[in-house]
């Protein structure tokens, strides 16, 4: 203890929103950025703007989103620290604090299993870990709720989102993922998980994969949506 405390002094945790010292309570954010935190409060409605996203192309149960993403924002200085400066923790942090949202909802209970979007094993090399394992793991640690990482993988390697045209983001490509399905999958629920809905390309063409397997249903939750 004596030792974390003198590392402390020298070296303080910062806050990932603005970088000021964290208190020894504090992860992650300091308070004053945590209750900055855009909430949608989506998870409220069962029809909301995220579920607006997939009207017409995709069949949901539900679909919401913690955060609004907003360019040069909070939320979007946290994902760069998730994605591309080895924060994997910001996934799980956020994740808990979206469980603690979504405690009263009824419709998680007939969740089967967890599906994190996967990435491609040649991004996932690059990057060393998936930045959405950390969102599906606290929420099944709430929820009791398996999360499933072999159903569905991604074969088709692809370019950043941010690089591509909106066209290219719109546009769902039934390739890109393969299902590894067996009798026991069929008829469930199941629960994707991704960290920003933008388009919802990438979501529509997992949810079109996970539907190929007969008389199955699935749920969407994002830690973000742009605005």
């Amino acid at each position: 203890m004596i030792i974390k405390n003198i590392i402390d002094v020298f070296f303080p945790q910062l806050c990932f929103g603005c970088e000021s010292a964290l208190l020894r309570n504090q992860k992650i954010l300091c308070t004053n950025c945590l209750h900055q935190l855009p909430f949608t409060g989506q998870h409220l409605y069962r029809n909301n703007d995220a579920l607006d996203k997939f009207y017409g192309r995709l069949s949901l149960q539900n679909c919401s989103c913690l955060l609004y993403f907003t360019k040069e924002g909070l939320v979007q200085r946290l994902f760069h620290h998730l994605k591309y400066k080895n924060q994997p923790q910001i996934s799980y942090y956020l994740g808990q604090i979206y469980a603690f949202q979504l405690q009263n909802l009824s419709w998680l209970a007939t969740v089967d299993s967890i599906i994190p979007v996967p990435l491609h094993k040649k991004k996932q090399k690059t990057r060393g870990y998936n930045q959405v394992d950390g969102f599906a793991q606290a929420l099944s640690e709430a929820f009791k709720i398996p999360v499933d990482k072999q159903l569905l993988t991604q074969k088709v390697f692809t370019i950043s989102q941010t690089q591509k045209k909106l066209f290219e983001r719109t546009t769902p490509n039934p390739l890109r993922f393969s299902i590894n399905s067996q009798p026991h999958h069929h008829g469930q629920h199941f629960l994707i998980v991704d960290d920003i809905l933008t388009t919802g390309g990438t979501l529509e063409s997992c949810g079109k994969k996970l539907l190929e397997i007969p008389n199955s249903t699935i749920s969407i939750l994002c830690l973000a949506q742009t605005q």
